[in-house]
């Protein structure tokens, strides 16, 4: 993605996401996502190269669609959006695993802690 830089700015987890279950026995990690798009056009995304990867090292794809509570976000021309995006995860893999940017060379991100 020319012109686009993406951090993830934080998560958590929920039980439910403005009236949205996760599969059951599963709960949400929901991530906080910065898009800022350095380029001089608007830019329209509709799902974030992100992956929840746990703490056994099984990695888990966005919740379909991933975006909430768009799917779709337009940001413009030097500007940053913060979108959240959604992952539907086995309930015992949730704690100390870690949403990750996907790049050219492997995820990155911030590593989730809970509350025990």
């Amino acid at each position: 993605m020319y012109g686009i830089d993406l951090s993830v700015a934080g998560s958590m987890v929920r039980r439910t996401v403005d009236g949205r279950r996760p599969s059951p026995n599963h709960v949400f990690v929901v991530a906080d996502v910065e898009v800022t798009n350095r380029d001089d056009i608007p830019v329209a995304m509709s799902r974030v190269p992100a992956v929840f990867l746990a703490a056994d090292g099984s990695q888990h794809e966005p919740a379909v669609p991933a975006l909430w509570p768009d799917e779709e976000v337009v940001v413009g021309p030097h500007a940053t959006e913060t979108v959240k995006v959604l992952f539907d995860v086995a309930r015992t893999k949730a704690a100390g695993g870690a949403v990750r940017i996907v790049r050219g060379n492997g995820p990155t991100g911030r590593r989730l802690h809970l509350a025990s």
